[in-house]
């Protein structure tokens, strides 16, 4: 793996500040002890601080020199007593060569190291503690002009940050083959998840880049499913698995949902097939210059014309689109920005606002697709009891839904397929490279039955 680029990335957050002097500094997170315990929490590292620094361990802290172009990593000295407990750590060199930075101190020389400096503004976080910065340098502390444009920088990925993250749906989408190809009625949602987390943390992935989802059949229609404890007690079912791994801290995001028994009963394959199309007509059309708002509302599209075919809608296209009709059945959005953070910062740049309509309020982007953003595109229909008896009661709604039609595919639960995009020059690059077209599917289905 190649150094990670902490200067690059303090360089484009400084010039995102716009500003020719004064100090970024940062502080990266601390051990977490469980109350009247001496047992540690697991350590994630601070996202804002992973992004300026690749440091994934406690302790440490970071800083850049705008005017000189000079980055200086600050490392958690171990003691002797220390390191018997958790080894001894590499040199103060060699942390700064792996890292990418210019200078490499430990933390207790903070205040000495930045008050030669002189800065007229040290730029920080508003969560960030500063005591070790100490009173000299107290007055010059700005907590609030450097969030936005660390988050700007964030927004747009580098070559270093592709790569890693082409590595990430690499690991996931393996497992996700490796699942398809094992689950079988009668095993546990249980299962399902803690195969994909073994699968991953196999491939040196060092976590789930969120808590997994393996919802079957009903299941499938809570958005956030984590209970993962269920039976997988009929063929008739699809189930739903939502999981991703990180690698070298960035995240991967994927969704496939696929039948429980060899085949997709009539009416998953119905359902499914909708989503399908709705997540490759959104692909198809995402590239540079376009709005992320237009990508869901053509899914909403699709999936409208995809619902009318089968009867569970009724009546004009429009009237059904102008109503958000569609919101009732996918009431989240159409996908998210992601990198460190599965959902990554900077969906709503400064003064945009959300909109509040069904599905649309929960869209957690609304800006200009650019080369080098990476989203998620994760369309989904779920049939959700307490969505669609408020539908029963919208006059305005209530009219486009045939809801005996809606009974009869209420036991599908829930559909979601989700890939991770680079925005390119030209147009968009999938990373996630997983089967997901119905014959792919049962073909795969069918070794869990040999």
């Amino acid at each position: 793996m190649q150094v990670y680029p902490a200067k690059q990335h303090f360089a484009k957050t400084a010039k995102n500040l716009n500003v020719p002097s004064g100090v970024i500094f940062v502080r990266g997170g601390e051990t977490i002890i469980h109350p009247d315990s001496d047992t540690e929490y697991e350590f994630h590292q601070d996202s804002n601080f992973y992004y300026l620094s690749g440091v994934r361990e406690p302790g440490f802290a970071a800083a850049y020199d705008i005017a000189s172009d000079t980055a200086i990593l600050f490392v958690n000295h171990v003691s002797a007593d220390e390191a018997v407990w958790i080894g001894v750590p590499p040199s103060l060199d060699a942390y700064r060569v792996a890292h990418g930075f210019d200078q490499a101190h430990y933390t207790f020389d903070i205040e000495n190291v930045l008050s030669a400096l002189k800065p007229s503004t040290v730029y920080t976080l508003e969560y960030t503690n500063t005591e070790q910065l100490g009173a000299s340098l107290a007055p010059a502390v700005d907590h609030r002009a450097l969030i936005e444009p660390l988050h700007e920088a964030r927004v747009f990925k580098d070559a270093f940050e592709i790569d890693v993250m082409r590595r990430a749906n690499r690991i996931s989408s393996d497992a996700h083959v490796t699942l398809m190809k094992e689950t079988r009625q009668g095993m546990n949602e249980a299962e399902v998840r803690g195969r994909f987390v073994g699968l991953v943390l196999a491939q040196n992935s060092m976590y789930e880049a969120y808590g997994s989802i393996a919802a079957r059949g009903r299941n499938a229609a809570v958005l956030h499913y984590t209970k993962n404890n269920q039976q997988l007690d009929s063929s008739e079912d699809m189930i739903l698995v939502d999981a991703g791994a990180t690698f070298e801290n960035y995240a991967s995001d994927i969704t496939r949902t696929w039948p429980v028994g060899p085949t997709f009963s009539p009416l998953c394959r119905d359902i499914y097939q909708i989503v399908l199309d709705m997540q490759k007509q959104v692909i198809q059309a995402c590239g540079p210059k376009k709005q992320w708002e237009d990508m869901h509302n053509l899914a909403n599209r699709v999936a409208a014309q995809g619902l009318l075919k089968l009867g569970i809608l009724r009546g004009p296209l429009d009237a059904i689109l102008d109503n958000y009709v569609v919101g009732y059945f996918m009431p989240h959005g159409i996908g998210h920005l992601i990198g460190i953070d599965t959902h990554d910062v900077g969906g709503y740049p400064s003064g945009t606002q959300r909109v509040n309509k069904p599905g649309l309020r929960y869209l957690r982007a609304r800006r200009e697709m650019l080369p080098n953003m990476v989203f998620t595109v994760e369309p989904g229909l779920y049939f959700v009891d307490d969505m669609l008896n408020d539908a029963k009661n919208i006059k305005e709604v209530a009219q486009y839904i045939d809801f005996d039609k809606v009974a009869e595919y209420r036991c599908v639960g829930g559909v979601r397929i989700e890939d991770n995009i680079v925005i390119t020059e030209t147009g968009y690059d999938n990373l996630t490279v997983c089967p997901k077209e119905v014959d792919e599917l049962e073909s795969i289905r069918a070794v869990a039955y040999k």
